[in-house]
């Protein structure tokens, strides 16, 4: 009776935690300002496996990491699906990078993660690390990564962003921002991160529209974007033509 007494009031002091509060609080994070940090070496509590320090796993290759909840009913579960499916097409988990699945609810353990890997079909796939964090290494990654969480007690969720964040010895390289990750994305990442050059890619809430953009092959095109950079001259050149054209009929 004590014990489950004791659940209860545990679980309302969870739901009562302050979240991380940033500026640009229910907007996603604006990448200019969140890559290159340094990132705080926090503690993976795995389900399967000892608990590791992260700087383990970006010591050996590039991490991809997420944060996410397992009570989460909206897009959560998308996300991951994306990045299962992106990951699958792009191939290199375990050898090139890894992923690294992190819960930043404290109701969340590392059975909770187990069983959310098993429902994703991951729980054994290379390359893929499901662990739950101590509320204080939340605190301390979530404001360097642009990360931030608020519970609400209407929805009994917490609303959060979705995004994956690269990160590569220690420090933040690329922000893929938003519910979906796709193959063409992600190759970009990659391509970055083992020093390729990528030319161009955009900014989630920076670009209205574009000039170029990528095929699903990762071939660049051009964008119908582009009509708005050549209408004021197609405008002009209308309105010279207009012009000639009265100036003749007088004469």
């Amino acid at each position: 009776m004590a014990a489950a007494l004791w659940l209860v009031v545990a679980g309302g002091m969870v739901r009562a935690q302050p979240a991380p509060v940033a500026p640009d609080l229910l907007r996603p994070p604006d990448e200019n300002r969140y890559v290159d940090r340094a990132v705080p070496d926090v503690l993976l509590l795995r389900p399967a496996e000892p608990s590791v320090r992260l700087s383990n796993l970006w010591d050996q290759r590039p991490v991809l990491f997420t944060f996410v909840f397992t009570r989460c009913a909206g897009i959560c579960s998308p996300l991951l699906h994306s990045l299962k499916a992106a990951t699958a097409k792009v191939g290199g988990a375990g050898t090139d990078y890894q992923v690294v699945v992190a819960s930043f609810d404290a109701r969340d353990g590392p059975a909770t993660m187990a069983a959310m890997a098993h429902d994703l079909g991951l729980e054994k796939a290379p390359g893929w690390t499901f662990a739950a964090l101590s509320t204080e290494d939340v605190q301390r990654l979530a404001p360097t990564i642009g990360f931030w969480y608020r519970w609400d007690e209407t929805s009994q969720q917490f609303d959060h962003p979705a995004m994956v964040v690269a990160m590569d010895h220690g420090r933040t390289a690329r922000l893929l921002v938003g519910g979906e990750v796709s193959p063409v994305r992600l190759q970009e990442v990659m391509d970055q991160l083992h020093g390729k050059l990528v030319s161009i890619y955009p900014l989630p809430g920076k670009v209205a529209f574009r000039c170029f953009e990528y095929n699903a092959d990762g071939r660049l095109r051009l964008h119908w974007g582009i009509l708005l950079m050549l209408l004021p001259s197609l405008a002009a050149g209308a309105l010279t033509v207009l012009i000639f054209q009265r100036r003749g009929r007088r004469d």
